[in-house]
């Protein structure tokens, strides 16, 4: 029986090998994924508490070098100090990162419900009144709840006029259509600090003008935004 042979160059062999046994190096893909990974004030933080504490075992070991009378020298002083100084810079960048996270995680809980974080509400006045027609105390009730609930908690009050009348007049009549809603406001548990009172006066538009839309007092609750450790510099 005849043998045949087939000869593969030996460059080519040693290629095909090659890219049989040795992948190809998706340094991209691991770098995403070591990122991915050190990624978030969680991990910034626990990276941070580790660098601080390499440096203090750094500042550690030559305070206690010192105390036993071993040799250093002037660049050994330096260096320790730098260490202890770059160990407090890191503890306290930890402790930011953390409270950050923190946020993150309590914020959405932060009210039991989040649809009352911000309220809207607007009173409505008759030509030349001061007292609501369209809008009764139960509306300024909820909001004055609402504040007493959440002491952190304020309203922006703004009273309107239409242009009926002479400017002095009216905005004099927007000063006691803001003092009725915010009296309300208070007998229902808000704290007059909590009261945020503007008495625009006379809305823009044509002089003269009946508006309805602009015989009004509005009510907007602001929520201040919810944060861990807020006295941490």
């Amino acid at each position: 029986m005849n043998k045949q042979f087939i000869r593969v160059p030996f460059a080519v062999l040693v290629a095909a090998l090659a890219a049989c046994t040795t992948p190809q190096k998706d340094i991209p893909g691991l770098s995403a994924g070591i990122d991915a990974a050190n990624a978030g004030h969680y991990r910034q933080a626990i990276m941070h508490e580790e660098l601080a504490e390499e440096k203090l075992n750094e500042a550690d070991k030559a305070l206690a070098n010192w105390k036993k009378d071993h040799y250093w020298n002037i660049n050994d002083q330096q260096k320790a100090k730098d260490a202890a100084q770059a160990a407090a810079e890191h503890r306290l960048a930890s402790e930011k990162e953390m409270c950050q996270w923190l946020t993150q995680v309590h914020s959405q809980n932060h009210l039991q419900d989040a649809s009352l974080s911000t309220q809207h509400s607007a009173v409505f006045f008759a030509d030349g009144s001061a007292t609501p027609y369209k809008t009764d105390e139960h509306e300024i009730a909820i909001i004055g709840t609402f504040l007493e609930a959440h002491p952190e908690a304020s309203v922006d009050v703004t009273a309107y006029t239409d242009t009926v009348g002479n400017a002095a007049s009216n905005q004099n009549l927007a000063d006691k259509r803001a003092s009725f809603v915010s009296k309300i406001l208070i007998k229902h548990g808000a704290k007059s600090e909590q009261l945020h009172i503007k008495t625009v006066g006379e809305a823009h538009g044509p002089d003269n003008t009946r508006d309805q839309n602009h015989r009004v007092v509005s009510m907007v609750t602001v929520h201040p935004a919810y944060a861990d450790c807020a006295d941490l510099k």
